[in-house]
């Protein structure tokens, strides 16, 4: 059987916490704050996520997880500033679409890019790669997928074709120069 403190990671209240009768809301949000960093790094559920996930995800596992004793989404925005302030290794990330995420702050923009233009340089006799090929290659979701497909592209690795049929992405073959495969 597991030990008794990994129970209560799998169920996200190793210390029940309620706003209502906390007398120091600041002591409330930064202990939500290491609650859910505690309950994010168990099982490396952050990591098996891409290093992000969606602030939705993280609401809707955090509160599951939880069972009875939920929290209120402005605790969770409330909390976030407090992962960033305690130095506890994730922080939040708005996307310019305004798609929020929790982030790992060891994950690397150029990394995923880098892998993103890998797997467009494999797609790239097949027409190219849409968020579909992509979530299903990273597991993320399509939302989380487009937004890093359009991050990569604003960095110069990847291209998109727009058509009836959605947005393709392609190497960016235009900063080499080398466009014969």
């Amino acid at each position: 059987p597991p030990p008794p403190a990994a129970c209560f990671f799998d169920r996200a209240d190793a210390i029940p916490i309620d706003s209502s009768i906390s007398p120091n809301r600041g002591v409330y949000y930064q202990t939500l704050a290491r609650q859910l960093c505690d309950f994010l790094r168990h099982g490396n559920r952050l990591i098996e996520a891409g290093g992000m996930m969606t602030l939705t995800d993280v609401y809707c596992l955090f509160n599951r997880a939880r069972g009875t004793n939920m929290i209120a989404p402005e605790d969770l925005l409330k909390a976030l500033h407090w992962m960033k302030e305690l130095n506890l290794g994730m922080s939040k990330r708005e996307f310019p679409s305004g798609v929020v995420v929790i982030q790992d702050d060891s994950f690397d923009d150029d990394v995923m890019a880098e892998n993103l233009k890998k797997l467009a340089f494999d797609s790239e006799g097949k027409g190219g790669m849409m968020a579909l090929d992509v979530s299903r290659s990273l597991k993320v979701s399509a939302m989380l997928a487009t937004e890093q497909l359009l991050n990569a592209e604003r960095m110069g690795y990847l291209c998109r074709d727009v058509t009836l049929e959605g947005m393709r992405f392609f190497p960016n073959r235009f900063e080499t120069g080398i466009f014969s495969q």
